[in-house]
């Protein structure tokens, strides 16, 4: 624990103070865009919401003037080895709960790493075919064979299956941050604003959750999800057919790692197709449409090959803690979902507050922006009418670092004071993001 006086202490009874604000933050990123969309359909029909309307985008003008040329900020002049410190972060991160110093007798760190363990012992005592069929059906009713074969084969080299799964972060964390670098790269050609999306990323709830929880499959999801939305801005820039082919295998990749997450991620592709330019939309959407289908196909070959659970079987057994009963109590599930489940992680008011700030500002016609945009909507649908523990699972799949990094270049822009107020601002706020990583980890 953090001692009495000194940074890490002040900043955790500041995040403690302020994490009834985390609700309200969380909210606001999820529904401002609606609140906008309603807004803009509104003014058509109201002259008074019209004039609200011009009254209120004066006043955002001023946050929504392109953001200046970061070249003045010398902490974003080389964005590649920022890249590499946000790797080599999470993999200390990574190697830190199993540091004998703080887990002498190696207790297994995560609540769900024991039954990845397992179930790497149950692949390595069978033949290889039945080994893979196990990993398509027996194993969480087929739902993540991606993983535990990743986890099977390394095993199958002779290292312990327990060292293969609790040091899996060492690998997740800074594929992670690579993937968030690729995703912002591609989409916006901005390396400042993908390095800071990278180094925030090795602080972000894939890592803390990621290790606490031990969410092995769903953090190799987001891993996936980064790079498909990588490829499908390529796909969009070009054109180019024979770039549906490694889509669709990112794709399956992804549905057979963690499918509510696939779910999630085609969603937001489909939609955001449908705001593309006309001259676009078609080509991306029959794809997107595509993707979908052979997702579907695949899904069901896999239950009538090997037995394993289909995503259609697996929404039917959701209706208890999916409806309209979960929106009369939307407030107290969400508080819960932030404040009590993983010791709280979730709760993180900077994280939450920086993400809803971009969505202040954010530009539905740009790739990047665009994405996150039906990235969040997509996500904030189902959220209202699930229960506590599931929200979690919505709110960990959530684009948190590309937003914040959107957010944080924002106020650096508007800081004022030139180029050592912005890097003493970038800063404060990694340097406070990896405090609360560590303590985290710690907590694991």
């Amino acid at each position: 624990m953090p001692c009495g006086g000194s940074f890490a202490w002040y900043q955790a009874q500041m995040f403690r103070g302020l994490a009834p604000l985390s609700p309200l933050l969380l909210f606001l990123l999820l529904y401002t865009w609606l609140a906008r969309l309603i807004l803009k359909v509104g003014r058509k029909h109201s002259t008074g919401l019209d004039k609200f309307s011009r009254t209120l985008s004066g006043k955002v003008r001023g946050l929504d003037k392109p953001i200046p040329s970061q070249a003045k900020f010398i902490l974003l002049h080389h964005p590649r080895l920022l890249l590499i410190l946000a790797m080599t972060v999470t993999v200390l991160l990574g190697l830190f709960p199993y540091w004998p110093g703080l887990n002498p007798n190696g207790n297994i760190v995560g609540t769900d790493t024991p039954v990845y363990i397992e179930w790497t012992r149950q692949m390595l005592a069978r033949p290889f075919p039945q080994a893979i069929s196990y990993a398509f059906s027996g194993a969480d009713s087929g739902f993540r064979p991606v993983p535990l074969i990743l986890f099977y084969l390394i095993a199958s080299l002779g290292v312990r299956p327990e060292q293969v799964v609790e040091f899996s972060p060492v690998i997740l964390g800074p594929l992670l941050s690579l993937s968030s670098f690729v995703f912002v790269r591609t989409g916006s050609g901005d390396n400042g604003t993908a390095a800071i999306a990278a180094l925030v990323a090795s602080f972000s709830f894939d890592v803390t959750v990621g290790i606490w929880a031990g969410y092995l499959a769903n953090w190799l999801g987001m891993i996936i999800a980064f790079f498909f939305l990588a490829a499908f801005f390529l796909f969009e820039k070009s054109k180019r057919k024979t770039i549906v082919i490694p889509l669709i295998f990112l794709s399956l990749a992804l549905l057979l790692t963690h499918p509510w997450t696939w779910a999630l991620i085609l969603t937001t592709a489909f939609f955001f197709a449908l705001t593309r330019p006309r001259i676009e939309r078609k080509l991306l959407t029959t794809s997107t449409i595509m993707m979908i289908a052979v997702g579907i196909i695949v899904d069901f070959a896999k239950n009538q090959v090997a037995g394993g659970a289909t995503l259609a079987g697996d929404l039917g057994t959701k209706g208890p803690v999916f409806g309209i009963s979960q929106l009369v109590t939307f407030w107290p599930n969400i508080s819960v979902a932030l404040n009590v489940f993983y010791d709280g992680l979730l709760g993180n008011v900077l994280l939450l507050g920086l993400s809803a700030l971009s969505f202040v500002t954010i530009r539905f016609r740009d790739k990047v922006e665009g994405m996150l945009a039906c990235w969040v909507a997509s996500a904030s649908v189902p959220f209202a009418l699930l229960n506590s523990f599931h929200q979690t699972r919505l709110i960990y799949d959530l684009p948190i670092p590309p937003l914040v990094a959107i957010g944080l270049l924002l106020i650096m822009s508007r800081a004022g004071g030139g180029n050592l107020r912005a890097s003493l601002l970038l800063l404060v706020v990694l340097l406070s993001c990896a405090n609360y990583a560590l303590e985290a980890v710690i907590q694991a």
